[in-house]
């Protein structure tokens, strides 16, 4: 793969592959462990996730939700959303109950991924007032509640991802990321995968 061909964002993962694979493409602490994954175990860890929300009847055009500081899975599911033909719509932390339930009503979300407990109580609580929103899995481990990892399939839909990559266009929508809502009701900001990648580009 040549950067000429890097249009969409999930491409910009597929190029580092080809090209500049890394052994600890993402790394984190673990049990005050540092511990990496490699750029070929994201995109495999992505394309498992993908392939999960495929099976709970999620497709292209759905919107998925996701609240959280940056950590690996941030990005794990944010591939695995775009690559999906889903929209990402990112969420502040900070916000009021009433904000996370005007925001998700307003963006239809039908997916949710929560970082922590604090969180998800918020989270569950906006849900009550938002009927498009039908699932809900957690980066931390919490007792009761659905683990992101519980989505990972190793029976990899790879014909069905590929089609809808191979479908997305870099004028198509990928993110939806609202205002804070200072001066009114937050404001969805639209943002193309070009809007994005372009900007990516202009740092190589």
């Amino acid at each position: 793969m040549n950067k000429e061909q890097v249009k969409r964002i999930f491409d910009i993962i597929r190029y580092q592959a080809s090209e500049y694979p890394k052994a600890n493409c993402l790394t984190s602490k673990i049990d005050g462990r540092w511990q990496s994954i490699s750029t070929q175990e994201f995109i495999k860890l992505a394309m498992q996730l993908t392939t999960g929300m495929y099976n709970l009847g999620l497709q292209k055009g759905d919107k998925i939700a996701m609240v959280s500081a940056n950590r690996p899975e941030w990005h794990i599911a944010d591939l695995a959303i775009l690559q999906g033909g889903m929209i990402n719509v990112p969420l502040y932390p900070t916000i009021t109950v009433e904000e996370y339930a005007y925001i998700l009503n307003h963006s239809e979300s039908k997916l949710i991924f929560v970082e922590n407990e604090e969180l998800l109580h918020k989270v569950l609580e906006a849900q009550k007032q938002v009927p498009s929103l039908k699932h809900i899995y957690t980066f931390n481990q919490i007792a009761g509640h659905k683990h992101w990892k519980e989505l990972l399939t190793d029976e990899i839909d790879e014909d069905r991802i590929k089609q809808v990559m191979d479908s997305i266009d870099e004028h198509d929508l990928a993110t939806i990321i609202y205002t804070s809502g200072t001066t009114g009701k937050p404001k969805g900001v639209m943002l193309s995968h070009k809007n994005i990648v372009s900007n990516v580009i202009g740092c190589w």
